[in-house]
């Protein structure tokens, strides 16, 4: 994240005004004092054509802004072998956030590494309700939108993500290279916006105070959205604050309506449907990694498993001591996760249950150690993360035969 706050804002100083002047109209040379020494930099001297130049709009524009940026890619990119493999990962992910990006109305500016920085044109009129919607819908669909990207990446053994999204609205110049067509925004908001990014939580969505107090402007918005003051942080000469907010929605419970069973036949039909669902094989899924147990779980339903999912081994241990242990097929646990680990946890289920089944999917390369430490264990119980869909359903239903 520090890396694309510095690069949007060297782009962005460059594009400076004074800067701009200085670097086309000034030939004075450039002394610097190095550690040995004084040296001299000549600055380039020559005349610039009218295409060379960078034109700059005769007018500023206050418009909503968003960036979105990948939690630690430096370090998950380093995982991924080859160069193929690369343009993939990058590959799914932008092409996914475009899209919804196009949907909602959002122009691309530019991409910074794996940050991608947009606008919402429609958002200069701030009594577009409609305009204001679209942005706070478009920043909860990219966040949603992680569960596709992160099965598509799994299905071809790459690792999954998180991300988070940051909006504000304020005042942008726009500048276009003369004989180019693609213009681009420089300014404090585009700025701003990139910075208050990394106070999101991963998966998580952030706004600024100016964008908020406009969302607040707005019933309806206000009464579906809640905008919760986390953080700020201060800027320009005078160490200005400014407000952070978190965005959720306000979550709305939809009681579905209960059918009546009048008669012998009702009940009849109604028993027979609860025998038939009893027969599914039910699997017990512990992941603290949500994205994976988002995807693992959507490949096991979509399989026709019954799916009981928890992020958390503790609360999953919870769960299965009060509740019917011997309901369940199979387990299926991560290994390394917080407060109690998947060997822990193993050994935890088989107090409660002796014939507990389990499978141990993980990302740790260390297969024959694990045969070793719990010899009970088959080449068939383990699962190397990431991976596919339809080995995945094959090894589980394996299990469960």
């Amino acid at each position: 994240m520090d890396d694309l706050v510095g690069k949007i804002e060297a782009s962005n100083l460059f594009y400076n005004n004074k800067t701009l002047a200085h670097a086309i109209g000034s030939n004075k040379t450039i002394n610097e004092d190095a550690n040995s020494g004084r040296s001299s930099l000549l600055a380039s001297q020559y005349e610039q054509s009218d295409s060379d130049k960078v034109s700059f709009a005769d007018y500023s524009e206050k418009v909503c802004v968003s960036v979105i940026d990948i939690v630690g890619s430096t370090s998950l990119v380093s995982t991924i072998g080859s160069s193929k493999d690369i343009r993939k990962f990058y590959e799914i992910y932008l092409n996914k956030i475009a899209i919804i990006l196009k949907k909602y109305g959002a122009s691309i500016v530019k991409t910074v590494g794996d940050g991608i920085i947009c606008y919402y044109p429609k958002t200069t009129d701030i009594t577009n309700i409609q305009a204001f919607e679209d942005v706070l819908k478009c920043c909860f669909a990219q966040i949603e939108e992680r569960f596709a990207i992160n099965e598509m990446l799994l299905e071809q053994r790459l690792p999954t993500i998180r991300y988070r999204v940051s909006a504000d609205f304020g005042e942008l110049e726009r500048t276009r290279f003369v004989g180019f067509n693609c213009d681009d925004f420089v300014g404090s908001t585009v700025n701003n916006c990139s910075r208050m990014n990394i106070f999101a939580q991963p998966n998580g969505i952030v706004i600024g105070n100016d964008l908020c107090q406009i969302f607040r402007s707005f019933k309806e918005l206000n009464d579906n959205y809640l905008f919760t003051e986390i953080n700020s942080y201060h800027y320009g000469e005078a160490k200005f604050s400014y407000p952070i907010y978190s965005l959720s929605r306000i979550k709305q419970t939809i009681t579905a309506p209960v059918e009546n069973l009048n008669s012998f036949h009702d009940i009849g039909k109604f028993v027979i449907n609860t025998m038939k669902s009893s027969q599914v094989p039910k699997i017990l899924l512990i992941d603290d990694e949500v994205d994976d147990l988002f995807v693992l779980e959507k490949f096991l339903i979509h399989a026709g498993f019954e799916v009981k999912s928890f992020s958390s081994p503790r609360e999953a241990l919870r769960h299965y001591t009060n509740g019917d242990p011997f309901s369940y097929d199979l387990v299926i646990s991560d290994i390394r996760m917080p407060e109690i680990n998947g060997f822990q946890l193993y050994h935890k289920l088989r107090l409660i249950n002796d014939n507990v089944k389990i499978i141990f999917a993980t990302c740790l390369e260390i297969v024959d150690e694990i045969l070793t430490m719990i010899p009970e264990l088959g080449q068939e119980q383990l699962i190397q993360k990431p991976v596919e869909k339809e080995k995945f359903i094959e090894i589980v239903r394996k299990n469960i035969s």
